[in-house]
């Protein structure tokens, strides 16, 4: 009787196979019950074939990892800080390098290497991640389920189904309700609001720093010399102020709002609180005049702006005095002298009368003037910025103030009189440049 099978369906036989007395049909390799497009290359499957061998009997190599805190890496330093995880992690297993550490992890399997003391040094390393670093790892690490990231949900996140959807109906309603109750707010608000809405914008000229004279101001950086004509330049005490505000930061790579200093001693600020004072003055265009103590004004680096209401510059000037020196990076154009002293100084600036267009868009009017003494910092220093500043703007609700004209002719000594303040008489003299 002839043997029906094919040359295909034959396979060795071992001693015990041939002449059995089962019967059976002799199992085909395992080789031949691979599915096609599922084969992979030797080194991976030697690799894999010893992946579970390597051991360490002090407990997981990511144990000793230090993380320090700080500000959060970008996206090319975390990738090293993940790869330098992955790596000791893996410990002795031979790996197939690859620069980018999401390829890394699948090449070499080491998600299979993630246990609970893993996950937890890695979520410690994660704090310091970017949040698309943190969102592509958390995805990894939970199977594609990101809640369940860094360890599991806790038992008060795994509410029973039907409480779940019972908050949920009963949050939709509320949502509902209050949908309804906003549009009818709205519909009342409209119709109420639309005839204000209608009227042309409020004139905001009486909160504005409105020149005294009558004619256009002149240019302050104009060639124009001879006598200015007005009196002695006396301040308006509605447009004189001090500086009481410092502003103190100090270097380093915490978040900003830790890093600011409310409590700064006056010895360590370029004027001490309260002792310099800045008053508005028209003399030829817009002027600031500053008194302080004596000799203060060699080793001054004053920066002065004029804004509006939302503190939008619209001019801002920089002088810095010979034995000063100013921040770098500092903005401001160089600011042209009308009148100095040794304790006294007025310094022109561009006081637009009006409404002025911004080229951002919308419209403004010059409603106030900062000023404030920059002390220099070092890159190497403990301060990021120290500086004491003050604000002239005039209050809401108060009658319109004109600012007032000084006049005089270059080489004329004046007495600057900004008032009286905590520390007697604010005065100083000048000479006009």
């Amino acid at each position: 009787m002839s043997d029906d099978r094919s040359l295909d369906d034959e396979a060795p036989v071992g001693p015990d196979q041939a002449g059995g007395e089962t019967g059976e049909q002799p199992a085909l390799p395992e080789q031949a019950r691979t599915e096609p497009g599922t084969e992979v290359s030797a080194g991976l499957r030697e690799r894999r074939s010893t992946f579970f061998r390597v051991r360490s009997e002090s407990g997981s190599p990511v144990d000793g990892i230090a993380i320090e805190p700080g500000r959060r890496w970008t996206q090319p330093e975390a990738d090293r800080q993940i790869r330098t995880f992955l790596i000791r992690m893996a410990g002795d297993r031979r790996l197939t390098h690859r620069s980018d550490p999401v390829e890394l992890v699948r090449e070499n399997d080491l998600m299979l290497l993630f246990g609970p003391e893993e996950e937890e040094a890695f979520a410690r390393l994660a704090l310091r991640f970017p949040d698309e670093t943190v969102a592509v790892w958390a995805t990894l690490l939970s199977g594609g389920d990101r809640s369940e990231a860094f360890g599991p949900r806790s038992r008060s996140d795994r509410r029973d189904e039907t409480v779940i959807e019972q908050a949920l109906r009963l949050g939709m309603r509320k949502r509902i309700a209050s949908s309804l109750l906003l549009i009818a707010l709205l519909v009342g608000g409209v119709m109420v609001g639309r005839p204000l809405l209608e009227q042309d914008p409020v004139d905001r000229i009486d909160r504005s720093l409105r020149f005294s004279s009558a004619d256009e101001a002149v240019d302050a950086d104009s060639d124009e010399v001879g006598p200015v004509s007005g009196g002695p330049p006396v301040a308006a005490p509605a447009l004189t102020a001090v500086a009481d505000r410092p502003v103190a930061i100090l270097r380093g790579d915490e978040p900003l709002v830790e890093r600011i200093m409310v409590r700064v001693p006056d010895s360590a600020l370029p004027v001490p609180r309260g002792l310099l004072t800045a008053a508005v003055f028209e003399h030829i265009g817009g002027q600031v005049a500053l008194v302080g103590p004596d000799g203060w004004v060699d080793s001054a680096c004053i920066r002065v702006s004029v804004v509006t209401d939302r503190l939008r510059p619209l001019d801002t000037v920089l002088y810095e005095g010979p034995d000063a020196a100013c921040p770098a990076g500092l903005s401001g154009r160089t600011a042209s002298v009308t009148c100095l002293g040794s304790a006294g100084i007025v310094l022109a600036i561009q006081i637009p009368q009006g409404e002025v267009a911004l080229i951002e868009g919308g419209t403004g009017w010059a409603e106030a003037v900062r000023f404030g003494i920059e002390s220099p910092v070092s890159p190497s220093g403990l301060w990021e910025t120290l500086a004491i500043r003050g604000t002239i703007s005039v209050e809401v609700g108060t009658a319109s103030v004109a600012v007032p004209r000084f006049g005089g002719a270059a080489g004329d000594e004046l007495t600057l009189d900004l008032g009286t303040g905590a520390s007697g008489r604010r005065t100083a003299t000048c000479t006009l440049v």
